[in-house]
């Protein structure tokens, strides 16, 4: 390698490093640190004795972008477990000690969240508000409170829209209109729906709006109640105001939206009739007490905020809050672990499963 392309690959690997480090408060990034990081990078690169003919910055970036980033995280990882000086802050004891002053401050348990999704999060809080360390963040927290609030909104980051993926709500109105004939067929005059996780309201309203042309189309009169939970209060405040951008109802019929929203503002505001269906509240599902005698539970790309222990630990709390026959609906990206005779998968593109009873199993 050339000294034309070892200075570009230099720079490409400094650059790739400050990238890789900016939002790693878990451990040390000083210059000391990041020196021999990169020192470390640099010399698995030359080890390597990569031929390269062309040395443009773009070349460069092409040929050897895939072994520089292996490379600076290998460095990364060899540094931080090995650091070239004595350590003063334990930065895994540091972080242990922001969950449990969370937990303390707002009886938020982030103790089954995934930890790197979490240290990724709060990295962005720390970033914004200028704070070099976790340490230094809940000295932060003790003078300015509210930032619990952007702190709970960064780490529950909620994109959502109605009838979100309409594949899969076209197999939940077929599963509506069965579940509104073995209501009628059975004399049982309610339907509880709980969407867990329900951001700002966005899912409950859409479970709403099926249920409701479901029931209209068969001209049937059921109790429908829909328990809509979350654990971001801001998230909550918006679904019990549900006014809603014209983004957000874009997979809505027109009709249907004509049926349900009003026009306010060039922001479309749910209905009364839907409203009423819908009872908004805090759970936090990680201890907080489940809905009983659910016909369906939603609770979609909720279950990759958790470790495998806890998701097992939800659905066998989802298991019991259900009906027997009722429904469990997770989101399309999760990979699940799902207890053996406990639910029946019915829909794998749709991630659909229903409770099994006792002599099913």
């Amino acid at each position: 390698m050339d000294a034309q392309v070892l200075t570009l690959v230099q720079e490409i690997t400094d650059q790739l490093l400050r990238q890789s480090l900016s939002l790693r408060y878990d451990i040390c990034t000083c210059p000391e640190c990041k020196d021999s990081m990169l020192k470390l990078a640099i010399n698995g690169l030359l080890g390597l004795n990569l031929p390269l003919a062309d040395t443009t910055p773009e070349k460069v970036k092409e040929t050897y972008a895939r072994d520089i980033n292996r490379l600076v995280i290998h460095a990364i990882d060899r540094v931080s477990d090995r650091p070239p000086h004595p350590v003063h802050e334990d930065k895994k004891k540091e972080f242990k000690r922001l969950m449990q002053r969370i937990y303390a401050e707002r009886g938020l348990d982030l103790r089954n969240y995934h930890t790197e999704l979490l240290k990724r999060r709060i990295a962005l809080r720390l970033q914004k508000n200028d704070v070099p360390s976790y340490a230094e963040y809940i000295k932060f927290l003790g003078r300015k409170p509210q930032e619990y609030d952007k702190l709970f909104e960064t780490l529950c980051i909620n994109v959502s829209e109605f009838l979100r993926d309409p594949p899969v709500w076209v197999t939940i109105q077929y599963l509506f209109e069965n579940l509104i004939r073995i209501k009628q067929q059975t004399g049982d005059p309610r339907i509880h729906v709980w969407s867990a996780g329900c951001a700002c309201g966005e899912e409950p309203y859409s479970i709403a709006l099926m249920l409701k042309e479901a029931l209209r189309s068969v001209q049937a009169s059921l109790s429908v109640q829909i328990t809509a939970t979350d654990i971001d209060k801001a998230c909550l405040l918006a679904a019990k105001k549900a006014v809603y951008a014209k983004d957000s109802v874009k997979n809505i019929d027109t009709k249907l939206l004509a049926r349900y929203f009003e026009l306010t503002e060039g922001k479309f505001a749910v209905k009364e009739e839907l409203k009423r269906m819908v009872n908004v509240d805090y759970v936090d599902l990680t201890s907080g007490n489940f809905p009983k005698d659910t016909d369906l539970i939603v609770c979609r790309n909720v279950f990759i905020y958790f470790n495998r222990d806890l998701q097992r630990q939800l659905l066998v709390k989802f298991h019991s809050s259900l009906k027997v026959g009722g429904y469990l609906i997770m989101g399309k990206s999760e990979s699940l672990w799902i207890e053996p005779g406990f639910f029946e998968n019915i829909d794998s593109n749709a991630r659909i499963f229903r409770k099994l009873s006792t002599h099913e199993r």
